[in-house]
């Protein structure tokens, strides 16, 4: 065996990898914004979640960020022209852009609240009975609403069907993140009375700074929601301020206080990830439900694991578009699957990227994978039911050429 160069010894590498020589050591260590965002505004962070039982031995602290009102009560924001429930989509556009959220009025009929509310208690009841209710210090999330109910898929998918004004949240998604963009994930998050109030944070990580969002969360009220029922805490603007910041390399200082979001049920509103929000206090003996449905560039990693999570039956009666949302469609730079997926461009539908049968195999107990091969393998081997080779064929005979990486031969071809 060659003798290893000293210059590839751990212990050296790490004498030589002090933090003053490190490359780009700042900028991947940096706590910013929130460093500053908390260090000049402490009355926005709140004590670690306490048991459910102990919140109503706190008192409430004048001033704090979740002891506060709407907008139009709120005496810091009243004489504000903050957003107001609308269907005008040049309204919704000027107040996403300028405070971060846009209410989308009547985006739910009241038969599609209804409908979604008691799917959503019935399914948070069932859990409870099972003993795997997912526990909050608010109260309780369903999470992989996906496999809980056909109107969560069309929910995803903003069809019509399941919400009326999808189509018109879907062009201000479009607008704000380009096309191409895919789900997050889709949660119920229900408020019980004497829950605790969530530390004001963002759902955009810290360090992606753009003029854009690569992130919203369209939040849609099944139950309406106020500084009553435990209206989402956040800080309108917040997200330029915060952006603002990071480009100039500038500490955040003294914020507006916050607000609780108000929105009668049936309402979606579109927040840009970037804003400081939280989960408000349900002070009332009426669960608060809210559908957190968060949008993303295509290439960020999600939150649910789509891949894994999805039950069978639902990707096999999965529309294109839902396919698409829940991250089945590979790019040439995400989501590729033993090859498959390079040169493909994401879109719904596209063959050079499908990847769901690999999946589906999977859940039959047939995936059989490519592993080690060379001039010495079997014919056994070589002719193995390769899922591989079956998606490739299934993708050409739909009259789409070899992905790249790919080669007529099944060799591999092209430079990386």
């Amino acid at each position: 065996m060659s003798r290893i160069p000293r210059e590839f010894d751990p212990q050296l590498i790490a004498e030589q990898s002090a933090k003053e020589r490190r490359i780009y050591h700042d900028e991947n260590t940096s706590k910013e914004p929130m460093a500053s965002v908390l260090a000049n505004n402490p009355e926005i962070y709140f004590v670690p979640p306490q048991r459910r039982s102990d919140w109503g031995k706190w008192t409430f602290k004048p001033g704090s960020y979740y002891d506060t009102t709407i907008g139009a009560k709120h005496s810091y924001w009243q004489d504000y022209d903050l957003p107001k429930p609308t269907k005008d989509i040049d309204r919704l556009r000027d107040d996403l852009v300028r405070w971060g959220y846009c209410k989308v009025e009547g985006a739910l009929s009241e038969e599609q609240v209804a409908a979604m509310r008691q799917r959503v208690l019935d399914q948070a009841e069932g859990e409870s009975l099972a003993g795997i209710a997912q526990r909050t210090p608010s109260g309780q999330n369903i999470n992989s609403c996906i496999n809980k109910g056909r109107c969560f898929e069309l929910f995803i998918e903003q069809h019509p069907d399941a919400a009326q004004g999808g189509p018109l949240v879907e062009q201000l998604v479009t607008e704000a993140l380009g096309e191409g963009w895919i789900c997050n994930s889709l949660i119920a998050a229900i408020s019980l009375q004497g829950g605790v109030p969530q530390a004001l944070h963002q759902d955009q990580g810290n360090a992606l700074d753009s003029t854009s969002p690569m992130m919203v969360n369209v939040l849609t009220a099944i139950t309406d929601l106020d500084e009553t029922t435990g209206g989402t805490l956040l800080i309108p603007g917040s997200h330029t301020v915060l952006a603002e910041a990071l480009r100039q390399g500038k500490p955040v200082g003294k914020l507006p206080p916050a607000i609780n979001l108000d929105a009668k049920a049936g309402t979606m509103v579109i927040i840009d990830g970037r804003v400081l929000h939280g989960t408000g206090i349900n002070h009332t003996d009426s669960p608060r439900i809210v559908m957190l449905n968060a949008m993303q560039k295509p290439w960020l990693r999600q939150q649910e694991n789509w891949m894994l999570s999805v039950r069978p039956e639902v990707l096999e009666r999965a529309s294109p578009k839902l396919l698409h949302r829940m991250g089945y469609q590979a790019t040439t730079g995400t989501q590729t699957n033993e090859g498959h997926g390079f040169g493909a461009r994401g879109l719904p539908d596209e063959a050079a990227g499908a990847l769901v049968d690999f999946r589906l195999a999977a859940d039959r107990g047939d995936y059989e994978r490519v592993g080690q091969l060379g001039p010495q393998s079997g014919a056994d081997e070589l002719n193995a039911p390769y899922i591989l080779r079956d998606v490739v064929a299934k993708a050409r005979a739909g009259g789409v050429s070899a992905p790249v990486g790919i080669g007529s031969q099944g060799l591999v071809s092209g430079d990386r």
